[in-house]
């Protein structure tokens, strides 16, 4: 088991370097050589707060690696519908991608919810104002959070596996996507183009904005992926759309008006 912990805590560690590594380089470009991208909040973001970031992600990244190892020696696997071969379930690749999707759709399910409850006034001190310490965000937020926030986090991948037929391929690409996703809204910059939140689809979906704007003001836009759980359940920012089209709104003069 020891060696399972440790291979998959620097599997953990690899995704999240890796993806961190190019948005923080191309957080850097931005913030020294300013383009057609402005940051979402004016305030910049300190060395003190990144080297915080560092330490925190650091433990975090112990725990969300030592979860699923902890999982399956408890007996997970003799519960869990995991196949090694992209043909083991008798489907192609097409099913793969069909997995995917349903991956991301409970992700997004379980992470809306459970960061709804974590923002409850007894939970939040202990789970995740960790996280909230950033309130203005830079790649490195992203895994800055608490030992409890990450057994909370982790538990949408224990009900992905116990739910769908998951292959290595499709853990591999969801596992990527994961990561990207999470980095980028939190990059304090918006990569999306600006029609985004006009087009009939790109409404549905998540921004580094919508996210920013939760750091900012401590409240609304808890979805991951989609705004789908924020617009059906009434909390999604009011002047969300109206920030987003502003291309580099800042967050932080809008939560003073």
């Amino acid at each position: 088991m020891l060696d399972n912990l440790a291979r998959t805590i620097l599997q953990t560690a690899w995704h999240y370097l890796v993806v961190v590594g190019v948005f923080t380089a191309l957080w850097l470009w931005w913030r020294f050589r300013p383009g057609r991208r402005r940051r979402l909040q004016a305030k910049a973001v300190g060395i003190p707060q990144i080297r915080r970031e560092v330490l925190t992600s650091i433990v975090s990244i112990v725990v969300l690696g030592s979860v699923m190892p902890v999982a399956f020696a408890l007996g997970l696997g003799r519960h869990a519908h995991f196949y090694q071969s992209v043909h083991a379930y008798g489907r192609g690749w097409g099913f793969i991608a069909a997995v995917v999707m349903l991956m991301i759709l409970i992700q997004d399910t379980w992470f809306y919810w459970t960061h709804r409850l974590m923002h409850h006034r007894r939970l939040f001190r202990w789970a995740h104002r960790t996280h909230h310490l950033s309130t203005n965000t830079s790649p490195w937020s992203t895994y800055s959070i608490s030992p409890l926030e990450a057994v909370i986090d982790s538990g949408a991948s224990i009900v992905i596996l116990l739910l769908l037929p998951v292959t290595f391929w499709s853990l591999f690409i969801f596992t990527w996507l994961n990561t990207i996703f999470a980095v980028y809204t939190h990059l304090g910059y918006e990569l999306f183009p600006r029609a985004l939140s006009r087009h009939w689809l790109g409404r549905w979906i998540n921004t580094s904005t919508a996210h920013n704007t939760h750091h900012a003001r401590g409240r609304y836009n808890y979805g991951w992926y989609f705004l789908f759980w924020d617009r059906m359940m009434g909390t999604l920012s009011p002047d969300y759309d109206e920030h987003y089209r502003k291309a580099g709104f800042l967050a932080a003069e809008a939560k003073s008006r």
